[in-house]
């Protein structure tokens, strides 16, 4: 070989190595933050503790916490109550600050809408105007799209909390009596209320149209809790009711399996289509279980487990099948899960 040919060996063999990475063994470190998103709203202490915001990747199992704050340089607010998604923006509740805030998917935030007493949840209507439920203000407001601002409202004379659209109706929750109430989404008025259990809370719809509510129960009336079932067929209403155990709160649905989760002291589950009763589906010693929420895509159940209410708190990753999958921790008060 000459001594040209030779050189010019070693050059390319050296540009080769450079462009290969000084070990040419090397591993490429994977996205530390990669996969489906899942956001969770961290209520912070009430009265005076700051919300915040932690996004989880789920293909790299990943938590970011104070999102919200590393993005704006700002704080949330007090009492971060829930998460929903319109469009390309997303709406933050903060309950105790009595407004909410609005960002875009890089959760940069565009505006702030006040005026509200004490605001729960945002239900988009028809992508122009949205209804948002408030736990004082005896009324639901009724929200433009295009401005962001309160144009109206609906005047309920009660608490109204969690809903769920059926068939142009959006049906509420109030948990101060022992029935759900309809309003006419095209004319913004109060139409239908049902007799369903004591202090029902949550709300879901299955995949079949019917509406699942679980009720505390009240002990003064000796009204036990309840999950409801409700199947609405133009006149026909049928109500069914399913006694639980404890005080239970947080309903989540799993399209995939056509299973309801709710919490008590343990995490339990109905699977509608077997029918028959709800069963224990997973118990954590000493867990303090606060929120339970369903990937729809995946049907992964998260949990949150909120502790001593001052500590962050732990969340559970399991399938369906009752594997876990993951387990960090997130914010102080974990409430709310949000699958963008």
């Amino acid at each position: 070989m000459g001594a040209k040919n030779y050189c010019l060996l070693v050059v390319l063999s050296l540009i080769v190595f450079i462009f290969n990475g000084c070990k040419p063994d090397e591993e490429v470190l994977p996205d530390v933050f990669s996969g489906s998103q899942v956001l969770i709203a961290n209520q912070g202490n009430f009265g005076w503790g700051e919300g915040t915001l932690s996004v989880y990747y789920e293909g790299s199992k990943t938590i970011e916490n104070e999102v919200y704050s590393s993005v704006n340089n700002s704080t949330l607010g007090n009492v971060f109550q829930s998460i929903s998604r319109i469009n390309d923006s997303y709406y933050f509740v903060i309950n105790n600050s009595g407004k909410v805030v609005v960002t875009d998917t890089n959760f940069n935030e565009t505006q702030t809408i006040d005026g509200f007493v004490s605001p729960r949840y945002v239900y988009d209507i028809d992508g122009s105007k949205a209804y948002v439920t408030d736990l004082y203000a005896n009324k639901i407001s009724i929200l433009d799209l295009k401005s962001n601002t309160v144009t109206n409202e609906i005047v309920t004379g009660q608490w109204a909390e969690k809903a769920m659209l059926l068939d142009g109706m959006f049906w509420y929750t109030a948990p101060n009596s022992n029935k759900v109430y309809g309003i006419d989404t095209d004319t913004d008025q109060l139409k239908d209320s049902i007799a369903v259990g004591e202090k029902p809370e949550s709300i879901i719809k299955d995949k079949n149209g019917v509406l699942w509510i679980l009720c505390k129960g009240d002990e003064s009336k000796n009204e036990s809790a309840k999950l409801m079932s409700l199947r609405i067929e133009e006149a026909d209403i049928t109500v069914l009711g399913i006694d639980v155990a404890g005080v239970p709160t947080s309903l989540a649905y799993d399209e995939k399996n056509n299973s309801v989760y709710f919490l008590s002291d343990k995490v339990w589950v109905l699977r509608i289509n077997e029918g028959g009763q709800p069963e224990t589906w997973l118990e954590i010693p000493n867990a303090v279980f606060y929120a339970v929420g369903v990937n729809p895509i995946s049907g992964d159940v998260y949990l949150s487990d909120t502790r001593d209410f001052v500590s962050k708190s732990t969340i559970y990753r399991y399938s369906s099948d009752g594997i876990r999958l993951d387990e960090f921790s997130a914010g102080i008060i974990a409430g709310d899960f949000f699958f963008p």
